[in-house]
């Protein structure tokens, strides 16, 4: 009797079982699938796109956009992607994309550095966080910018994903809305600042700094620490210039720039431009160069 209802339960679960195992065979199969080099870029894809497409990060949190090599898996999984979002110059990029390109010859690719005004030069060599043609890669820390090559990322993924236009076409204003509030956030805040000046340990607030008014002094130089020279002329500067604040990015070590706040008035302060909540960054941002620059 027992062998029976046995029998009978196994006959009631395997066709049940065969379903759900070709359901999610069918739904691995058909996800759509789009791959970014960073958070922030993640960020911008996800506000315009349903859940229903996934988004892949190269670079995790923690890890340098500069050096990161990408895994075994990270490669292989890379063929699921229809489209990779690339910022343009990151070292982790410039390294990279030729090798993702061969590996993967039907991967659309979007540069979103390509046609913006970038800056380029000897003054923002940093070693290898600036590459090719010496150009700052951090596009993404301005909202001038970004409203800027935001037009081309909607294309790029209505193109790639016709099957969500509808839903990228309809949240596209609202985002879009979201950066020029910031925009114009900062562009009053460089009107009415006392003073334009502040200090970074690494310069990631270049493009923020060019289109609003204000000036950068990054302590790296060449992307190593600051020599005791140099950092004696970044003390000296400092107080001369009455410098209020210091950033450093959360994955940087704080001694250089912790001997220049002993030496001067200035206040050290963690900040992180790869953050996944772009708007809460950059929010955040305005408001401490309102709070020390004021």
């Amino acid at each position: 009797m027992r062998f029976k209802r046995l029998i009978f339960l196994i006959a009631f679960l395997i066709p049940g079982a065969l379903v759900f195992l070709q359901s999610c065979g069918n739904k691995k199969e058909n996800e759509a699938e789009i791959t970014v080099s960073i958070e922030p870029l993640k960020y911008f894809v996800e506000e315009l796109t349903s859940w229903d497409i996934e988004v892949n990060v190269m670079v995790p949190m923690g890890a340098s956009p500069a050096t990161y090599s990408p895994t075994a898996s990270q490669l292989t999984g890379l063929s699921s992607s229809r489209l990779y979002v690339q910022a343009g110059y990151l070292g982790f990029e410039q390294a990279w994309m030729p090798r993702l390109k061969e590996l993967n010859p039907e991967l659309k690719v979007l540069n979103l550095s390509t046609d913006l005004n970038l800056i380029r030069g000897e003054d923002h060599v940093h070693g290898d966080h600036v590459h090719k043609g010496g150009v700052d890669p951090h596009i993404w820390m301005s909202p001038k910018v970004v409203m800027e090559f935001l037009p081309r990322l909607r294309e790029s993924l209505i193109e790639t994903f016709p099957e969500y236009k509808q839903e990228i076409v309809q949240q596209y204003p609202e985002l879009y809305g979201r950066i020029k509030k910031q925009h114009e956030a900062f562009a009053k805040l460089g009107t009415h600042l006392k003073k334009k000046e502040f200090m970074i340990f690494h310069p990631a607030l270049t493009y923020l700094a060019r289109d609003y008014g204000l000036k950068q002094i990054p302590l790296e130089y060449e992307g190593k620490e600051p020599t005791p020279q140099k950092l004696r002329n970044l003390i000296d500067l400092a107080n001369k210039a009455n410098i209020k604040v210091i950033f450093i990015q959360v994955e940087f070590d704080r001694k250089s720039a912790g001997m220049v706040t002993e030496e001067t008035d200035a206040s050290l302060v963690p900040l992180n431009p790869l953050a996944h909540d772009w708007d809460g960054e950059m929010k955040r941002i305005h408001d401490l160069l309102e709070e020390y620059l004021k």
